[in-house]
């Protein structure tokens, strides 16, 4: 029983062993239309037909036939001849196709990106030379601007200085106003003491001059007598 059971255990192992040495992918060469067949004698049933370039998964072969598993699950036995490693020609034309596309799609979408990077790049430049436009008429203004400023603070400065005179001019205008006032004032006085004065003194002649007449008619008076 135990050697039944070993001997049924290393021809599985065998069998696993031949399936993973022998499972790989081959293709149906070439211009053909072969059969699948139920086993390798003269006496066998068709199980399915295989065109080329079909794929099959090779599961054990030898010099004249090799087993094989189809993309649709059937297993059976075909003329090893009739199988290659090789890519067909069609499937390789394929292929080429598809990386052709591939590359088709890859190089218009670089290309689309190098336009839009290249407009990118045009509008930033664009941008960039927009900025320095608008550098350059800032730094114009800030110029006239500092012109302006230095221009206003020497008028300013002026101003000061003319706010100065001005305060001196109305100062000497005040003391020389008070000077006008006392020198009126003075001079107002000075004419009336002198009219008291001529008064004065027009009054002493006056009254020397009649006191002299009447001396005189009294001396006349005297002499009458």
């Amino acid at each position: 029983m135990k050697t039944s059971v070993l001997s049924l255990l290393v021809l599985i192992l065998l069998l696993i062993v031949s399936a993973v040495s022998f499972a790989e992918t081959r293709y149906i060469i070439d211009q053909l239309v072969i059969t699948v067949r139920s086993n390798k004698t003269d006496n066998y049933e068709i199980l399915t037909t295989l065109r080329t370039a079909s794929p099959v998964i090779i599961l054990a072969e030898d010099t004249e036939y090799v087993k094989v598993r189809t993309s649709k699950g059937i297993e059976g036995y075909v003329r090893k001849q009739y199988v290659s490693k090789a890519i067909p020609k069609k499937i390789q034309i394929k292929q080429l196709q598809q990386q052709r596309a591939t590359l088709e799609s890859q190089l218009q979408q670089q290309r689309q990106e190098f336009q839009e990077k290249s407009g990118l790049a045009m509008s930033r430049l664009e941008q960039l030379e927009t900025l320095s436009d608008d550098f350059k008429t800032t730094q114009l203004q800030l110029e006239q601007i500092k012109k302006d400023y230095d221009k206003l603070k020497k008028s300013s400065d002026n101003v000061v200085n003319l706010a100065a005179e001005r305060d001196q001019l109305l100062e000497d205008n005040r003391r020389m106003t008070n000077e006008l006032v006392v020198l009126q004032e003075e001079n107002r006085n000075f004419h009336r003491s002198n009219m008291i004065q001529w008064f004065l003194a027009g009054g002493g002649v006056f009254l020397i001059g009649w006191l002299i007449g009447k001396i005189s008619r009294k001396k006349r008076g005297y002499g009458q007598f």
